[in-house]
């Protein structure tokens, strides 16, 4: 059963409650995200004396995790509490642990206190769920235990051998019951490549929508997605979370390089024209709200689209990867083709060449560019973002995230234990939070109207 918008969305997120309500609440969950505390006190679960978890009310969680209050109530002052989360499932076990010194209040804030012996260092309400370490799982089973199962992790507080306090948090998968279907080159109702007859290639699969209309709102912005295939910023992660937004999406799937920078197959502007006029004939699209999204070696691609069809696209969102087209290797070929045509490329993403980068001056709607510093497979990805950003003259409606210590997986849905080292990963987290809360604003913006 799908999850209707309005049942809550942890952690600050503006998720879902977009279906249903009135223009007066959406309004408040466009603040939450902005980072308003919108959010009321905190409230037991349970009721009874003793030390105890609280959370806000009306807070469903799922593994996507935006921080929202997290506190511990009635704990002895002074004392120093460690605190671990724990998640066992048919696949192994998965921990993390932090210590915190209770004030002379007795309660613990997490959004607040800084914690000690911990995997991050900044206070952090959802630290314990994104730090969560165990088994390596394959690209199946990970997307089926963080985006389509209900998952539990206990959270427990103890002083010494002695627990006293703990809780059960239930985390749904926001892939649970989004509507999705494979799209097929002959649902485009035209040639993908005049070079290749019809009746060859008219089963082909295409892609893959999402569907975010319904009852409430059967009309609903679209984003046009070039998937990322790094593990966690694929489209079985990010597409369920714009879909929670509000938004449409079409993923077309993209093959990566080994360097995590390329793309290993070819696009041309007819399959991307074709998609934008599939998306424009049908009636639950709001057809002058088409976003476009790439991240990591998919960026490239993003870009090259919504520069190529500027009229048809009213928004960007890109994240850790070059804006310019990079050759395929070992053939020196670009990984787009405009009118059956290769297009120049660049052999190395090593030195950022400004004039290889398509301007993005005729986009009028929202731009959202994101990357980290420490990204060790771009190292130099803010370097390209910010020539991506040059290419307009005015940064109106665009908004940037360079985050100074974070690594390259700033695209992943935030609180997803993916991509993150065992320690120092909280700069990454903050980058993911930044980067969604923008993609999040925009797209909120075009549910609204």
């Amino acid at each position: 059963m799908r999850r209707r918008r309005g049942e809550g969305g942890r952690h600050g997120m503006p998720l879902l409650p977009l279906r249903g309500l009135g223009h007066r609440v959406i309004a408040a969950v466009v603040a939450l995200l902005v980072g308003v505390t919108a959010l009321a006190g905190c409230a037991p679960v349970e009721g009874g004396a003793g030390a105890r978890f609280v959370t806000p009310p009306l807070v469903r969680y799922s593994a996507v995790l935006w921080p929202v209050p997290l506190q511990l109530v009635g704990a002895e002052p002074g004392a120093r509490l460690r605190l671990t989360a724990q998640l066992t499932t048919s696949h192994g076990s998965w921990t993390s642990a932090a210590t915190y010194t209770v004030p002379a209040s007795g309660t613990l804030d997490l959004a607040r206190a800084r914690p000690q012996l911990a995997p991050f260092t900044e206070p952090d309400s959802a630290g314990l769920f994104w730090s969560l370490r165990g088994p390596h799982l394959g690209d199946d089973a990970a997307v089926r235990q963080w985006m389509r199962d209900t998952i539990h992790v206990t959270v427990r507080a103890a002083d010494g051998d002695r627990v006293v306090a703990s809780r059960r948090f239930e985390l749904t998968g926001l892939a649970a019951g989004v509507p999705e279907r494979t799209l097929y080159t002959r649902d485009l109702r035209a040639a993908i490549d005049a070079r290749v007859p019809r009746q060859t290639h008219e089963d082909v699969p295409l892609g893959t929508f999402f569907s975010a209309a319904s009852l409430e709102h059967p009309r609903a912005p679209a984003v046009v997605m070039f998937d990322d295939p790094t593990p966690g910023a694929s489209a079985e992660y990010t597409a369920p979370l714009i879909a929670q937004f509000g938004a449409s999406v079409l993923s077309i799937p993209v093959s990566g390089a080994s360097d995590g920078v390329r793309s290993t197959g070819i696009v041309s502007d007819t399959t991307v024209q074709a998609v934008l006029d599939w998306l424009a004939q049908r009636p639950d699209i709001v057809h002058d709200q088409v976003f476009v999204y790439g991240t990591g070696a998919s960026e490239q691609l993003a870009v090259w689209a919504a520069t190529r069809f500027p009229g048809r696209v009213r928004g960007l969102f890109v994240a850790g990867g070059t804006p310019a087209l990079l050759c395929l290797s070992p053939a020196q070929v670009a990984p787009a083709f405009d009118d059956s045509t290769g297009l120049p490329c660049l052999g190395s993403p090593a030195t950022v060449v400004s004039s290889a980068i398509p301007s993005i001056g005729n986009i009028n709607g929202p731009i959202v560019v994101a990357c980290g510093k420490r990204d060790d497979v771009l190292p130099n990805a803010c370097d390209w973002q910010r020539a991506l950003v040059a290419t307009r003259l005015s940064t109106f409606g665009v908004q940037t995230v360079y985050a100074d210590r974070a690594g390259h997986a700033v695209s992943v849905p935030p609180g997803l234990p993916i991509g993150l080292p065992a320690a120092g990963g909280q700069p990454t987290e903050q980058a993911r939070v930044a980067f969604w809360n923008a993609v999040g604003r925009a797209l909120l913006r075009a549910v609204l109207g």
